[in-house]
């Protein structure tokens, strides 16, 4: 399903049912000039809530439900070999972390979680992938668009900071 929003960015809606808890996801693909997608996902239980890509289901199959955003992405590669991918791991929320040991190493733990997946799923031959730990932001950037010079990582921080409040220093 496609749709737009008050920005009249391109949002494609793909939907996946976790055969573990049998829950229903929605993976949002916003699409940005050059080749350029902003994947985000939640259960759809939560879609209303404005916390819905921070809420944790409890159900313990992260892997499969960011392998199953991943295939999204592919899916986009297959039909345009130029794309490029980014998203921002949304902060835990508090409830969420009472208790826990959380360690001093930066980014949230649903980005750590994520790069990991990216960087063992995606080799460097395709994608520069980068980051900007502050903000939880990570980008697969296509290597053959960076080559042809239609984008630049100075390009990608100008328009993040456009379009988003805040100052994204981007790091490969």
């Amino acid at each position: 399903m496609r749709s737009k929003d008050d920005s009249l960015r391109i949002i494609d809606l793909w939907t996946f049912r976790s055969t573990k808890s049998n829950k229903r996801y929605i993976v949002e693909v916003e699409g940005f000039e050059n080749e350029f997608y902003g994947i985000k996902f939640y259960w759809k239980g939560v879609e209303k809530s404005k916390d819905r890509y921070s809420l944790l289901t409890n159900d313990f199959e992260p892997r499969t439900i960011i392998r199953s955003c991943v295939e999204v992405m592919f899916e986009y590669y297959r039909r345009n070999p130029l794309v490029s991918f980014g998203f921002v791991a949304a902060p835990d929320l508090e409830k969420d972390l009472k208790g826990k040991n959380i360690d001093a190493e930066p980014g949230s733990r649903r980005f750590r979680f994520y790069k990991r997946m990216m960087v063992n799923l995606f080799g460097p031959e395709t994608f520069v992938q980068a980051s900007d730990i502050t903000n939880t932001i990570y980008l697969m950037i296509n290597m053959r668009q960076l080559a042809t010079g239609v984008i630049t990582i100075k390009t990608i921080e100008e328009r993040l900071n456009q379009t988003y409040d805040g100052e994204y220093i981007i790091n490969i």
